[in-house]
C-alpha cells in the first residue's frame, strides 16, 4: 500500500506545484516571489522524484 502511494508521489508534487501557480496567478500573488519560487521548486522536486522513482523500478 505505502509503495504504491510513493511511487506517485513525484506526480503529486508536479500538480501541487502547478495548482499553486495557478491559484496564486488567479489570486492575484504574481508581485510576490515566495509563491512564485514555492511553485517552481515544488515541480522540480516532482520532476526528479518522478524520474528517480522510474528508474528505480525498470529493469534493463
Amino acid at each position: 500500500m505505502m509503495s504504491g502511494l510513493r511511487s506517485y508521489m513525484g506526480v503529486a508534487l508536479i500538480l501541487v506545484g502547478a495548482l499553486l501557480l495557478i491559484v496564486g496567478y488567479i489570486a492575484g500573488w504574481t508581485s510576490s516571489n515566495l509563491v512564485l519560487l514555492a511553485g517552481l521548486i515544488l515541480i522540480i522536486i516532482g520532476a526528479v522524484q518522478h524520474i528517480r522513482q522510474q528508474k528505480k523500478s525498470e529493469k534493463y
